[in-house]
C-alpha cells in the first residue's frame, strides 16, 4: 500500500502527538498561593439573593493550600481563607469604605474560610491548580455596591497575592 502525502502527514502528526504526551514535564508554581479573580454567582433574586459564592481560581507549588483542624492555630486559627467586604459610601463625594455604619462593634467586616483537605495524603506534596467557590448563605447586604478583597494563606504560611473583585451592583 503505498503511502499519500495525506497520510503520511497524520502519521507524523499521530506519532508527534504519542511522543509529547508521554514525555509530560512536572508543572512548577510558585511556592507562594497565587489567586485569581473568576466571578461571583448570585442564587436567588439577582438583585435581592438570599446566598452568593465568590469564584477564585488559585495556583500552589507544593499543593498545601488545604488546613485541617489540627492546622487551625496561630495565623490560621480562622482559617486560611479571607475576604473583606467594602462598600461604596454615597454620603460624600463617594469612596470605598471598610467600616459598617450597621454595626460600629465590628470594624471591618470579614469572611473566614477553611480550604478543605484536596489532595490524597500521598500527593499532597504536588503543584495543584484549583477553583474556591466561597459561599456565603444567607447573604444580607444592606448595601447598593460592594467588593471583596480576598488573599489566602497556605499551611507553610506564605500569603498569596491581594486581589480585589471588581464593582458588584445590587
Amino acid at each position: 500500500m503505498k503511502l499519500t502525502i495525506i497520510n503520511k502527514f497524520a502519521l507524523v502528526f499521530v506519532a508527534g502527538i504519542i511522543i509529547t504526551s508521554c514525555n509530560k514535564e512536572k508543572v512548577f508554581y510558585p511556592s507562594q498561593p497565587a489567586i485569581t479573580y473568576k466571578d461571583f454567582l448570585r442564587y436567588g433574586n439577582s438583585s435581592h439573593p438570599d446566598s452568593v459564592a465568590l469564584v477564585v481560581s488559585f495556583t500552589d507549588n507544593e499543593g498545601d493550600v488545604s488546613i485541617e483542624q489540627k492546622d487551625k492555630q496561630g495565623l490560621l486559627k480562622d482559617g486560611n481563607f479571607f475576604m473583606y467586604l467594602y462598600f461604596w459610601d454615597t454620603t460624600g463625594v463617594g469612596h470605598w469604605e471598610a467600616d459598617n455604619p450597621y454595626t460600629p462593634q465590628i470594624d471591618t467586616i470579614k469572611f473566614t474560610y477553611s480550604v478543605p483537605p484536596l489532595l490524597p495524603k500521598h500527593n499532597e506534596n504536588e503543584p495543584m491548580q484549583g477553583v474556591i467557590y466561597a459561599k456565603q448563605y444567607p447573604f444580607i447586604n444592606p448595601f447598593k455596591k460592594i467588593k471583596f478583597v480576598v488573599y489566602m494563606y497556605d499551611r507553610a504560611l506564605h500569603k498569596s497575592n491581594i486581589i480585589e473583585t471588581p464593582a458588584l451592583q445590587f
